[in-house]
């Protein structure tokens, strides 16, 4: 499902699944951008739909979707303490922005159209995953602080008032992706372009809206949003004591052949020939109508540094963006309270490092 997720965006609207650099849109980078341009409405409507989707699964469909089994018998699963979901939201928050991408943007879309740029950022967040959820045992000097006893367990979940919270939030995206549903046309006196431009930009709210739904269920359904699934997978300690979990393996193995799939009908992408494959999403007109698929080559250090500080944190809190959208619409406190708010300072910051870096080396300042 998240691979179907990531195909239907891609042939339909010719956009990519994102789940950091849609956030970080929305509330960092271009948030007046995102609200009132038309051709950015089909992110809000991508947010709303997954935020319902996600409130009805475990409201109506499956409430014990998010309950971890593991932990009644297993106790060497971490439990992140408040400050390890400040620093791991940080951390996601500027890796992601800085290396332009996370585990959907980088993994499912990036590897799927053979990028080498994405292959190496995900060798970059996987490899500090890996030292990062590995290295936080009990030995580590910082494991104290960056991990709970399993006494507080019960304060990691949801409250009356969080799932109010992530009821709202649900409700407040509704609200605002519904101009766009309901955005006129121009008027009378415009250019053919015009008209096709607008009418492209109302074609991608539906299957905006479907993507999103098919990402919710997909992260549900495969208990990505269970971050003992995560740290089973980061843990590499867990090979040795049969604990090991390749449930993430096969998430991703799976989404990335789905999403692989989808590149061959995308004409410059494809990796074999292919006489169907599309000059124009299957949504648009093709006299307006293009893919929005990044074609940058370049391995900078931005990038490694960017992904290798997102796998800290990836691995610190067992949380990226997609999940983190999940459980903050489900009502967890940690999630909603902490996390979230870490995530877009770190976005912040890294967008202005990023800014900075680009004036140091403009002409001008040579």
């Amino acid at each position: 499902l998240i691979g179907l997720s990531a195909a239907t965006l891609l042939l339909f609207n010719g956009d990519i699944l994102g789940a950091s650099g849609l956030m970080s849109s929305l509330f960092v980078v271009a948030p007046k951008k995102t609200l009132t341009e038309p051709s950015q409405q089909w992110k809000l409507a991508f947010l709303a739909a997954f935020c319902l989707t996600t409130r009805v699964y475990v409201t109506m469909i499956d409430p014990d979707a998010l309950k971890d089994e593991r932990l009644g018998y297993s106790s060497g699963l971490p439990i992140v303490s408040p400050l390890g979901f400040i620093l791991g939201g940080f951390c996601v928050g500027f890796g992601t922005r800085l290396g332009n991408g996370c585990t959907t943007g980088h993994g499912i879309c990036g590897m799927a159209r053979l990028s080498i740029r994405s292959c190496v950022g995900v060798l970059a967040f996987m490899a500090t995953g890996i030292l990062s959820a590995t290295g936080c045992s009990p030995t580590c000097p910082f494991h104290a602080h960056l991990r709970d006893s399993y006494e507080s367990v019960a304060n990691h979940l949801p409250t009356e008032s969080t799932i109010t919270i992530g009821t709202i939030i649900a409700s407040l995206a509704a609200g605002v992706a519904l101009p766009g549903l309901l955005h006129k046309a121009p008027h009378q006196n415009v250019t053919k372009i015009d008209m096709d431009e607008h009418d492209n930009n109302k074609r991608k709210i539906i299957p905006a809206i479907f993507s999103a739904a098919f990402f919710s269920l997909g992260l549900a359904i495969s208990q990505m949003t269970i971050s003992s699934k995560i740290y089973g997978f980061l843990n590499v300690k867990g090979l040795k004591d049969g604990t090991w979990d390749p449930t993430l393996a096969c998430v991703m193995g799976g989404g990335l052949i789905v999403s692989f799939l989808s590149y061959q009908y995308v004409k410059g992408f494809n990796a074999f020939k292919n006489s169907n494959a599309l000059e124009c999403p299957l949504s648009q007109k093709l006299s307006v109508g293009h893919f929005n698929v990044p074609t940058n080559k370049v391995i900078d250090n931005k990038l490694i540094i960017g992904e290798a500080i997102f796998g800290l944190g990836w691995g610190m809190a067992g949380l990226c963006p997609g999940p983190a959208m999940f459980l903050a619409c489900a009502g967890y406190p940690n999630v909603l309270l902490r996390w979230w708010p870490s995530f877009f300072i770190g976005s912040f910051l890294a967008e202005k490092l990023k800014s900075f870096s680009v004036k140091m080396v403009s002409p001008s300042n040579k």
